[in-house]
C-alpha cells in the first residue's frame, strides 16, 4: 500500500502537470516545478519515516528468537554426530572353563569313595582281588563324571551370569545415552525454533522494507515523469 503522503503526492505531480503541460508561462512553470520538488522533498522524509517506523516496530516486537539463537542452532547441528548415543560394548570376555570350577574337594572326596567301595568289598568277601579293584576303578570313574558334569554345571551358570552382567550393563550404558540424545533432540528443537522465529521476524521486516522501497520508487518515477512534462 502507497502511504497517503506518497500518492497525495502522486496525485498531485499528474493534476499540476496536466495544468501546465500546454502552459507558455514560464513562472506558472517554474511554480509547478517548486511545488513538484517540495512534494517529493515531503514524500521523501516520509519514506525515511517509513523505514524508520518498520525498524522500531521490529525492535519492539520483541521475537524470542535473537541472532546468537540462529547461530548457536547452526552451531548444535553442525556438531550433531547421531554415533556419540550408540554404546560400543567391548567384546564380551570370560576365560574361565569348566576345570575351574572343580570341587577343590575333589581327592578327598574321591578317596572316600575308594574307601567306602574296599569296605564294601571287603564285607562281601572279595578283599584286594580284581573284583574288589573293579569296583573301586568303576566308583572312581562315576564319582569323578559325577564332579565334572557339576563343574561344567557351576561354569554354565557363572559364564551365564557373567554374560548377563555384561549385557546388563551394555543396555544401561545405551538407555543412558537415549536419555542424552532425547534431551539433546529436545534441545535442537527449541534451539530450531528460536532460530526459526528469528529468521521469520527478519525475513518480515525485509519483507516491509522492499514493499516500502518498491512503492518509493514508484512515487519517484511518478515525479520525474511528472517534472519531465513541465520542461
Amino acid at each position: 500500500m502507497i502511504p497517503a503522503l506518497i500518492a497525495g503526492g502522486i496525485a498531485a505531480a499528474s493534476l499540476i502537470s496536466n495544468m501546465y503541460n500546454s502552459s507558455a508561462d514560464r513562472e506558472a512553470r517554474k511554480d509547478a516545478l517548486n511545488r513538484l520538488a517540495g512534494d517529493q522533498t515531503a514524500s521523501n522524509a516520509e519514506y525515511t519515516k517509513i523505514l524508520q517506523d518498520i525498524d522500531k516496530y521490529y525492535e519492539n516486537r520483541g521475537s524470542l528468537g535473537k541472532a546468537e539463537d540462529a547461530l548457536s542452532y547452526k552451531d548444535a547441528i553442525a556438531g550433531y554426530n547421531p554415533e556419540d548415543f550408540v554404546y560400543n560394548p567391548t567384546e564380551f570376555s570370560y576365560n574361565k572353563t569348566a576345570n575351574d570350577f572343580i570341587n577343590p574337594m575333589r581327592d578327598k572326596i574321591i578317596a572316600n569313595e575308594v574307601a567306602g567301595v574296599q569296605h564294601s568289598a571287603a564285607g562281601a568277601g572279595l578283599g584286594r582281588g580284581s573284583g574288589a579293584a573293579e569296583a573301586i576303578a568303576q566308583a572312581v570313574a562315576d564319582k569323578d563324571l559325577e564332579l565334572y558334569k557339576t563343574a561344567q554345571e557351576d561354569y554354565r551358570d557363572d559364564r551365564d551370569f557373567a554374560y548377563k552382567k555384561y549385557s546388563d550393563y551394555s543396555a544401561a550404558m545405551q538407555n543412558k545415552l537415549n536419555q542424552l540424545r532425547e534431551a539433546t533432540n529436545t534441545k535442537l528443537t527449541l534451539q530450531g525454533n528460536l532460530a526459526n522465529d528469528y529468521y521469520a521476524a527478519m525475513d518480515s521486516a525485509q519483507s516491509d522494507r522492499l514493499k516500502a522501497q518498491q512503492d518509493k520508487i514508484a512515487t519517484n518515477a511518478t515525479y520525474a515523469q511528472a517534472m519531465a512534462g513541465l520542461y
